[in-house]
């Protein structure tokens, strides 16, 4: 499975799926830190000692932990001082805070200094006492501009004609100012768009399941304190005619996934808006969806992010036509149940829809059986969403979820959900998740929320589990992942 350079969403999903397999954001500073001193150890040896003066400057959050951790292991064989930019009631991480708090007992090995950048006594001040200075100020965490007092001392460092190693990424990359490091040790995988000019790649012990198994990671969604109604997200569901159960399901669980507006435009409108009063209802055609009803659909198409088609569609010929022609019009489509029945015949752009087939109906679009073995399945639906150029969500004991290159696996979930319904909550959660995240992601996402919520349920109910009994514990996980 190609990897490549992580975004700081992708290294902070590492790092909590990490948390969801037993591994502790501690144990990860510490690798980190380890690796940075080995690194600093081999420059030592190819220099004949030179580098036996070191500075190592650190910021509030996890980069200064790291950090913090290789000053402690660089302590017994070289002069370390560490400058913390700030003061330590103001470490941002409890990780960081606990490897502080270790090196303010180390009064014999290690030289701390923590306040003011401009004081006199600043080590900040004279930096060109040292050998080599560690930039641990900022990692892949930044968001905007480089702000004070993070900014005057990059200005520092980028001063002085010391040798300067970046931890990860140098501190700054991506704004208009950055350290201008003359080495970089990368933990775990290279960073979009950091420099690599001299830089080395250390395993910190991520193992390859954060990768590609789902985890709490994939839930880290963010809401801007200043949006406004319908900033968050707009979802329309298309479906309903002979069913109106299922149309509602997925409505319901896109709504409970911090969607702001959910639309359900069905014929069955009146049956659908006595569900919930928190949905918006249009109706749309009378007994079925058919191609009259494509300009109000188109419309409402229009109006929302995101739309989920298929859910109780019905498998009339005449439906099946209209979801023909509709999908080309969503350019971020979540297809699922009978609407799967008109992908074959319709044509779309690239990277415009998710489809989450069971079994079944993988089997009757892929027109082969599915091998058994889980090696086997991936490569099916790898070939699959290459071949048809979608998102693949097949659901399963194990889900498998591709985009035709890459693939994640999802083992949330048990038995009891084999009760009907939990398909179209699962396909309003993917409908919800597109409204903020790629398809790739969304679709990872709401399996593994899903299958969280699912597995709550089955703890209360066991087998008498309903779907609704999974979309009432979908803010249980949600909160769980927030607190």
């Amino acid at each position: 499975m190609p990897f490549e350079p992580l975004s700081p969403e992708e290294v902070r999903r590492l790092d909590e799926n990490c948390v969801g397999l037993g591994i502790s954001k501690l144990q990860l500073m510490e690798n980190a830190g380890r690796a940075v001193a080995e690194h600093i150890v081999r420059l030592c040896e190819t220099t004949d000692g030179s580098l036996s003066n070191v500075i190592i400057v650190c910021g509030l959050g996890n980069n200064g932990g790291d950090g913090f951790v290789a000053a402690r292991h660089l302590s017994r064989q070289f002069s370390v001082s560490v400058a913390l930019i700030g003061h330590e009631a103001a470490l941002k991480t409890e990780e960081a805070r606990k490897n502080w708090d270790i090196l303010k007992r180390l009064d014999c090995s290690v030289t701390l200094y923590e306040g003011s950048t401009s004081r006199t006594d600043s080590p900040l001040m004279r930096l060109d006492q040292y050998d080599l200075i560690v930039d641990a100020i900022l990692g892949t965490g930044l968001s905007g501009p480089l702000r004070e007092p993070e900014r005057t001392v990059v200005r520092l460092l980028n001063t002085s004609r010391v040798r300067k190693l970046a931890i990860d990424v140098p501190s700054g990359y991506g704004t208009d100012i950055a350290v201008d490091a003359d080495h970089t040790v990368v933990l775990h995988r290279p960073k979009i768009g950091a420099p690599l000019k001299e830089a080395t790649t250390y395993d910190i012990g991520i193992p390859l399941e954060a990768e590609i198994y789902t985890g709490p990671g994939d839930l880290l969604l963010k809401r801007r304190s200043d949006s406004y109604k319908g900033d968050n997200g707009r979802v329309l569901v298309i479906g309903g005619g002979p069913y109106t159960g299922a149309p509602t399901l997925s409505a319901m669980a896109a709504m409970r996934c911090a969607v702001d507006i959910v639309t359900v435009a069905s014929p069955r409108a009146d049956t659908v808006a006595g569900f919930s009063p928190n949905l918006i209802v249009k109706k749309v055609g009378t007994d079925r969806i058919t191609s009259k009803d494509l300009d109000a659909l188109i419309d409402l198409i229009g109006k929302h992010d995101s739309v989920v088609l298929g859910p109780g569609l019905g498998d009339d010929p005449e439906t099946i036509r209209a979801a023909r022609r509709l999908i080309p019009v969503s350019k971020n489509l979540t297809l699922d149940a009978d609407g799967l029945r008109a992908l074959p015949s319709s044509e779309y752009q690239e990277g415009e829809i998710v489809i989450t087939p069971h079994g079944g109906e993988f089997t009757r679009l892929a027109q082969e059986t599915i091998p058994r073995d889980l090696k086997g399945r991936i490569e099916a639906v790898k070939a699959f969403s290459r071949d048809w150029n979608v998102v693949t969500l097949l659901k399963g004991h194990v889900d498998i979820i591709s985009d035709g290159t890459k693939y994640r696996l999802n083992k949330t979930g048990n038995p009891g959900m084999t009760v009907g319904g939990t398909g179209d909550v699962l396909a309003g959660l993917v409908g919800a998740f597109l409204t903020r995240v790629d398809k790739m992601q969304g679709a990872s996402a709401a399996a593994y929320l899903n299958g969280c919520a699912g597995d709550l349920a089955f703890s209360r109910f066991g087998y008498s589990l309903l779907a609704t009994d999974v979309i009432d514990n979908i803010p249980d996980v949600l909160a769980r992942q927030f607190n």
